[in-house]
């Protein structure tokens, strides 16, 4: 059998494009494994981190990328649910440690036992890939927004609840979607109209174009709504979000991308604000919904179907990092998500 070597997508400067090179197999420490990485999706984030945009300041040369699939390669010590050979995914929350070993751009990366999910033998990698968003649509739905967690005997007053999640299409908004159907909400979302039929086969109770004339009306017919969140905006959209806000007493909503600057101010008592949902992984209090959440809710929705994937795209090996991120930038990939293959090459 011939030695197994790592190779990475190297970052050496801000804003400078990936190099494949060698890197070193990481050892796991107490509590870790390493994952022999067989998929990995490319995120909206990746290339705002590459460029600067989310102030994260690296130590280069770095390795970026916070979400595996793969097979485990090692374990540390105290490790307990996994063993060399599982097939897996991971949430290896490079951007908060800011160490190159858990960045998923490379073939064998470094991740934490806890935010890490067995995955079924009849689960491609590329397709499992996308699973490994639902930490953040879990964190925004249930620990700030507040909705109830997903049951399969939701409470039945939650069926006379309006829920609003602008940016259905998008991968967030398609996992939020999901999450607050199986807490059995009402839930109204906005996507292109390609998008409408994939969200009502989850549940959705109406989807709507975003770009319609009469998208505020439409929305404002529909409330009032117990939540209003954000997966996906421009700035006039978070003026319409603003508006229905307005509409029912004000208030605050979340938007991933954060506040935008618009030149309609918004009406007053509304506010937008922007969450970091890995740090809410890394609280104490937290512990027992991180253990629902990769233990019971992925690794159980993933075996018994319970929970839909999103579309993929496979676009190479680790030199097509690049070209992805590059492609993610310009905005033309909507409705699936990216997905390389490091051990292409």
């Amino acid at each position: 059998m011939s030695k197994k070597i790592n190779k990475a997508a190297w970052i050496t400067s801000k804003g400078s494009p990936p190099v494949v090179g060698p890197a070193e197999i990481p050892i796991p420490g107490v509590g870790e494994v390493v994952i022999e990485n067989k998929a990995v999706p490319l995120h909206p984030g990746d290339w705002k981190v590459l460029k600067g945009i989310i102030p994260i300041e690296l130590k280069y040369p770095t390795v970026i990328g916070n979400y595996a699939a793969g097979i485990i390669h090692s374990v540390g010590a105290e490790v307990t649910r996994f063993k060399p050979g599982d097939r897996v995914l991971s949430v290896t929350c490079f951007s908060l440690l800011n160490d190159h070993r858990y960045g998923v751009h490379q073939r064998f990366v470094l991740s934490g036992e806890g935010m890490t999910s067995h995955i079924p033998d009849t689960l491609p990698f590329p397709e499992a890939t996308s699973a490994s968003q639902i930490y953040a649509s879990m964190s925004a739905m249930v620990l700030h927004v507040g909705l109830d967690r997903p049951s399969k005997t939701p409470n039945l007053a939650n069926k006379d609840q309006n829920v609003l999640i602008w940016g259905g299409g998008s991968s967030f908004g398609f996992f939020a979607v999901q999450i607050a159907v199986q807490a059995g909400y009402k839930v109204h979302t906005t996507a292109s109209p390609s998008s409408k039929s994939t969200l009502l086969s989850l549940g959705a109770s109406t989807v709507h174009d975003y770009a319609s004339p009469t998208i505020s009306s439409d929305l404002l017919a529909l409330g009032p709504y117990k939540v209003i969140f954000s997966a996906q905006d421009t700035a006039a959209d978070q003026l319409i979000i603003a508006q229905l806000l307005a509409s029912q007493g004000g208030g605050s909503f979340i938007s991933t991308m954060g506040p935008r600057p618009t030149s309609t101010p918004l009406p007053e008592g509304v506010s937008v604000e922007f969450v970091q949902y890995m740090d809410d992984y890394f609280v104490k209090e937290n512990e027992e919904f991180k253990k629902w959440l990769f233990e019971e809710y992925i690794e159980k929705g993933l075996e018994e179907g319970t929970v839909s994937l999103g579309e993929v795209e496979d676009i190479g090996g680790l030199g097509s990092v690049g070209t992805g991120l590059d492609m993610l930038e310009r905005g033309v990939v909507r409705g699936r998500k990216l997905v390389f293959r490091p051990d292409l090459d």
